[in-house]
């Protein structure tokens, strides 16, 4: 029997642990009807405490079994269905670059439910090859793709400059969520989820994480002088 659907509110920390959990089972564990794994086992993924754990799936209707642990499958399918990932989400990719073309060749997407439908760039040069196994159209025909293929994410990985007032394009055609690796914040109205992936941020995390480290070099002066 399948689980029944509900709606659940999650704050962003439990949505981020969830998503771990979720690919910690996808990918390392034989999910037959017989595995079973603890809530020790996901706090390691993590390095947190196990308790955090039970809470979590606690939250979203799943109940382990004492020195037992949880039915895998069990996890991974409450999670699907709150995360959405057991729906089609169907989502166009403007940019063909570099970053654009190791996205659209990205096969994991469709474990979470994303399926590219178009993919899309203004140099003539690419418009009409492949990339990724996807068509690449040109930005000129991205409400007529968006509209046949019911759309409603597009991922943006193209320059600064060009973001926003794509973003507005996007909006107009229909578009309720957008993944952008754009360097630049977007302005969207209200109703349109935007989740920014700034690269340079997690860079500053790592660089701030390694200069307090204990016994640290002092830093190399940048001056060319």
């Amino acid at each position: 029997m399948g689980r029944s659907k509900a709606k659940y509110e999650l704050g962003h920390s439990h949505l981020e642990r969830l998503v771990h959990y979720y690919h910690f089972l996808g990918e390392r564990v034989d999910l037959d009807e017989t595995t079973r794994v603890s809530s020790q086992q996901l706090a390691q993924l993590l390095t947190m405490d196990d308790t955090q754990v039970r809470k979590d799936l606690a939250a979203i209707g799943v109940r382990g079994v004492p020195r037992l642990g949880y039915r895998a499958a069990e996890v991974v399918e409450a999670i699907r269905q709150v995360l959405g990932f057991d729906q089609i989400h169907r989502a166009i990719l403007v940019g063909a670059g570099r970053l654009g073309g190791a996205l659209a060749a990205y096969r994991g997407f469709v474990k979470y439910g994303l399926r590219i439908v178009g993919v899309f760039d203004q140099d003539l040069g690419k418009v009409g090859t492949t990339i990724g196994g996807h068509f690449v159209y040109s930005t000129n025909e991205l409400e007529t793709v968006i509209e046949r293929n019911n759309a409603r994410l597009a991922i943006l990985a193209v320059p600064a400059e060009t973001c926003q007032a794509l973003a507005d394009r996007l909006v107009r055609a229909g578009i309720s969520g957008i993944w952008n690796f754009g360097p630049t914040t977007l302005t969207v109205p209200d109703g349109v989820v935007v989740r920014h992936e700034h690269i340079v941020v997690g860079l500053a995390e790592l660089a701030y994480h390694l200069q307090n480290e204990p016994g640290s070099p002092l830093p190399v002066s940048q001056d060319t002088e």
